[in-house]
């Protein structure tokens, strides 16, 4: 009998320690259906505590009821938990009602047995608890979707047992011995249950540890190919990986190539791994729109190609904008990715693609920030320059002719006052050279700012450029104009002119041309402008990142576009001439 009391003394130990487990487990993570289950465990519990205190009563009515009640209510909170963890799994509310109707059919068969119905109450309550337990392995089943994982596959196992166990021993006449194996078994089903909470512990918390560890990877690393190295390096290291690699897009190209590795096998390490080049499987389905899932299981050729028969997990590194590159990751031969592991690098993916475009975002925010200074810097520097031709023109051309002007007044004015009268002739040439004189003024006061682009508008300010500054150095201009009647924005006006005015100046100074084509269009709201020339064209050396490798013209024209919200392209080539394309949009009408 002794011996009887401390099997029962180890099951009652197990339950209350698994319902001690679940308190700890709520205050952990504050799921409502653990309370369920702490209370169901509880209630278990209880009815082994009965059971030993029947080993030393007769199983009289009372005792044999307050068993069966709390069996069935323990049996009812566990399948109230489970099936409130997601009640629109396929089948949940009917397992739910099936399992409870069992349940109140047994209580009321319970409340009216007699004193002699002990034997009957006791089968009762033991076949519909067991049902409860095998409906609530089965509502368990439904929520998870899919049991890939221990502990998982514990927690269905521990309900199954429970039931499996309730429902063997009702039909076994209730004797010391059969009291103390069934309570025995019961507490072992529960300590796997237990068991399989503990271990979904134990991967919530293993899982938390690799989002920390890649975030932190994330948030240290700067450079796109180091942060895809770490990722890689953390995941590997947390969820035991055997081997892994990552591409990203290159938009020049429009090519996946190969950014950071993780333990890649001998062969995909020769020739510069070469291996790894190219196109493959999962490249091909990325770029045909197939890999629809956060996460996708692939057969992968480049394994097979080294005789390695393994399937790899590809995990898309999607942006606000697309999809900037792909990680593959290869688990040992024989092991799977649970449901659970893939969640988790479908969020890693979501991670690693919100932490590259925000890398790239900060990149193009540096350069844009450096070339804005670099730009700054040389229109500075254009800006001393243009006072100091400007001081020189006036100082050789101007002030000569002024100079000039004066001493001829200066003669006249001896004359005068010897007593000769000056001549037509001479009176002609002063006027000449003041003609003249003014019109290098006017030259320079259009060269700063065309009085005609304020007075007449854009379109008569690039009829009078190409007719006084560019068909006069030997070019054949092709103009056309189709702007209408109406004024444009000065603001636009100013800067589409100068742009022109830059485009066709390159095109006197470098392009070596005998022919440039000017249009001018409105359409859909936005102002075009092109000038195209047949020269010898050049090497655009901004396509290297740098778009003031040309020149501080260049910059400045996608400058004064980028300000308005428009564009410059250029295209160029060595002997296929230049391009110059901009596009900008038309203010709104003010309200």
């Amino acid at each position: 009998m002794e011996l009887l009391f401390v099997i029962l003394a180890i099951a009652l130990g197990i339950q209350v320690a698994v319902v001690f487990l679940l308190v700890s487990k709520y205050f952990e993570t504050r799921f409502s259906y653990v309370i369920w289950w702490t209370a169901g465990a509880a209630l278990l519990a209880g009815q082994a505590l009965v059971e030993v205190w029947m080993l030393t009563a007769a199983p009289i009515l009372p005792l044999v009821g307050i068993r069966s009640a709390l069996l069935l209510a323990g049996a009812g909170f566990f399948l109230t938990g489970t099936a409130s963890r997601d009640p629109r799994a396929r089948g949940i509310v009917q397992t739910g009602l099936l399992g409870f109707g069992g349940l109140v059919i047994a209580s009321v068969i319970v409340l009216l047995s007699r004193q002699e119905s002990t034997d009957t109450a006791r089968l009762v309550a033991g076949l519909a608890a067991g049902m409860a337990f095998l409906l609530t392995a089965e509502a368990y089943r439904r929520t998870e979707q899919i049991l890939d994982d221990v502990a998982t596959r514990a927690v269905f196992a521990g309900l199954l047992a429970i039931g499996i166990n309730q429902i063997g021993w009702a039909w076994v006449q209730r004797t010391p011995q059969v009291i103390a194996a069934s309570e025995f078994l019961g507490g072992l089903a529960v300590a796997v249950f237990g068991a399989g909470i503990q271990l979904r512990s134990v991967g919530r918390a293993q899982r938390l540890v690799v989002l920390s560890q890649i975030s932190a990877a994330l948030s240290r690393t700067g450079r796109v190919g180091d942060m895809l190295e770490e990722v890689l390096h953390q995941a590997g290291r947390l969820l035991q990986l055997h081997t892994g690699w990552a591409f990203l897009h290159d938009p020049v190209t429009g090519t996946y190539e190969l950014a950071a590795a993780f333990q890649l096998p001998p062969g995909f390490e020769h020739d510069d791994r070469k291996a790894l080049h190219g196109s493959c499987r999962c490249l091909d389905l990325l770029q045909a729109n197939e890999l629809t899932q956060p996460v996708n299981i692939v057969d992968c050729m480049r394994l097979d190609r080294l005789g390695v028969k393994a399937r790899h997990a590809s995990v898309p590194l999607r942006t606000t904008t697309g999809v900037v590159g792909l990680m593959n990751l290869v688990l040992p031969s024989g092991r799977l990715f649970s449901q659970r592991e893939l969640a988790l690098l479908s969020t890693v993916g979501s991670e690693v693609g919100v932490a590259i475009e925000r890398s790239q975002l900060l990149d193009e925010l540096q350069d844009k920030e450096r070339l804005r200074s670099d730009l700054i810097k040389k229109l500075l520097t254009a800006y001393e320059d243009e006072r100091r031709r400007i001081a020189r023109e006036l100082h050789d051309e101007t002030g000569q002719s002024l100079t000039a002007l004066i001493l001829n007044v200066e003669m006249l004015r001896n004359l005068v006052e010897q007593g000769r009268g000056a001549s037509v002739d001479e009176l002609d040439r002063l006027k000449a050279l003041a003609e003249a004189t003014l019109e290098e003024v006017r030259k320079m006061i259009y060269d700063l700012r065309p009085t005609i682009l304020d007075d007449l508008g854009l379109a008569a300010a690039l009829r009078w450029y190409v007719h006084h500054q560019v068909e006069p150095r030997g070019l054949v201009v092709g103009l056309k104009l189709e702007l209408g009647d109406a004024r444009l924005d000065p603001v636009l006006e100013t800067a589409v002119f100068r742009i022109a005015q830059e485009a066709l100046w390159n095109t006197v100074k470098h392009a070596a041309a005998t022919r440039v084509d000017v249009a001018l269009a409105l359409s859909d709201g936005r102002l075009r402008l092109r000038v195209k020339d047949n020269g010898r064209g050049f090497q655009d050396k901004r396509r290297s990142g740098n778009p003031l490798a040309g020149g501080a013209g260049l910059g400045g024209m996608e400058e004064r576009a980028t300000l308005l919200g428009g564009t410059v392209r250029i295209t160029s080539a060595p002997a296929t001439g230049t391009e110059v394309v901009a596009e900008l949009p038309l203010p709104a009408p003010a309200a």
